[in-house]
């Protein structure tokens, strides 16, 4: 939750105005037909004043000027998302495609042959390629295990495998999660650069066809 985060509070219950809504410049602020007011979402509340400015009831406080008795609405706020957002979806095919492009655009730059693959939260493939079996299954176990771990795997160096890992577990450099705010998507992992470094650089060639990259 952020530091400073405005919080809708009881003055909202059965009103549900909605100019609040009108000026969000983030659109943070949401409730479903059947909730009694509107909600600030934590995750996403800029704490800008403009919801403050319009709300025709006074029902907005930053989270810590609450009034006691209401202390509990950011509580309230909070859980309305939890039940109700939606959770991120897997990076789509046609995207990890395109991801895999990327690699193979930027290995050949380098002069090196890679293998490459990108998996779900789970760690179940997506979309790989290589033509060297041993360099495909290294980088789809290295994505596997950063998206199990949900960290990098340049940062396992020296730790034992998980059990449910154990088979497929791959510390080496070269597997990167895929995120999206709070959210593990997957990961990408590559095997075959002439260093591990390269291996890192691949999968960050590939993140960048996201619009950003991870780690």
């Amino acid at each position: 939750m952020n530091v400073n985060i405005y919080v809708i509070a009881e003055p909202c219950v059965g009103v549900k105005e909605g100019s609040c809504v009108d000026v969000c410049p983030v659109a943070c602020i949401h409730t479903t037909p059947e909730s009694p007011q509107f909600y600030i979402d934590p995750d996403i509340c800029i704490a800008c004043e403009q919801c403050v400015l319009v709300c025709p009831v006074n029902a907005i406080f930053l989270d810590q000027d609450l009034p006691s008795e209401w202390q509990h609405y950011t509580q309230i706020n909070a859980d309305f998302f939890q039940d109700n957002k939606p959770g991120p979806q897997p990076v789509p095919f046609e995207t990890a495609l395109r991801m895999l492009q990327a690699v193979q655009g930027y290995a050949a730059e380098a002069g090196i042959a890679v293998a490459v693959a990108v998996v779900d939260e789970a760690g179940e493939p997506i979309a790989a390629q290589g033509d060297a079996p041993a360099l495909a299954a290294q980088a789809l176990n290295r994505a596997f295990t950063a998206a199990r771990l949900q960290v990098p795997t340049d940062e396992l160096s020296g730790k034992s495998a998980p059990p449910d890992l154990d088979g497929r577990y791959a510390p080496a450099p070269g597997g990167i999660p895929i995120v999206e705010g709070p959210w593990v998507l997957g990961a990408i992992g590559v095997a075959g650069g002439a260093t591990p470094a390269q291996d890192v650089q691949c999968c960050r060639a590939g993140l960048a066809v996201l619009g950003s990259v991870n780690h």
